[in-house]
């Protein structure tokens, strides 16, 4: 009788799970729908923008309130793709590297993929341009010999811990979470 039992359990978590997953699997596509109807929506003010200046320069035209309504519609489109990209990123329990635009977890500092602390994504380009091409190279060659100064430890099989701050990774992870270090 406790045979029976437990297999209709098993069956009732599975069963449950299905269709958990199922429903997220459903918002998950309404929202990538909406984003892609918006970026094609996005695609099309282009091309009427594109076809509009090209009229108005080959018969010797000025530009004016077309433009600025058509930049209005841009913002206003923009602003829903940044929205809907937040619902599913929330959705997803992930955000977006803005470096190497893969999902990272939502909790990580770094993300596993391209290493770049999440605070220092943001940073503007002209910010990283301002530093002199010796002292990066000097910065990378010291990041070079305290990445190999940590790899002493072996990971575990299916995760990777960080030899640095002991967290662990994904297996397909190159970079740690916790603390941004290289992981092999």
């Amino acid at each position: 009788m406790d045979f029976f039992n437990d297999w209709r359990s098993k069956i009732v978590r599975a069963a449950k799970t299905v269709k958990d997953t199922s429903g997220d699997l459903y918002k998950t596509s309404k929202l990538n729908l909406a984003l892609g109807s918006e970026q094609e929506n996005l695609k099309k003010i282009y091309l009427e923008i594109g076809q509009k200046v090209h009229e108005i320069y080959q018969y010797g035209g000025n530009l004016g309130t077309f433009f600025d309504q058509k930049y209005e519609e841009i913002q206003k489109i923009e602003e829903k793709i940044e929205i809907l990209k937040k619902q599913l990123e929330e959705y997803k329990k992930v955000k977006i590297c803005p470096h190497c635009m893969k999902n990272m977890d939502q909790k990580a500092t770094f993300c596993p993929h391209c290493g770049k602390k999440f605070q220092e994504i943001t940073e503007t380009k002209e910010v990283q341009d301002e530093i002199r091409p010796e002292v990066k190279q000097k910065s990378q060659s010291l990041e070079d010999i305290s990445i190999q100064d940590t790899i002493s430890e072996k990971p575990m099989e299916d995760t990777k811990i960080c030899p640095v701050c002991k967290a662990e990774n994904s297996p397909e992870d190159r970079f740690c979470m916790s603390c941004g270090r290289a992981i092999f």
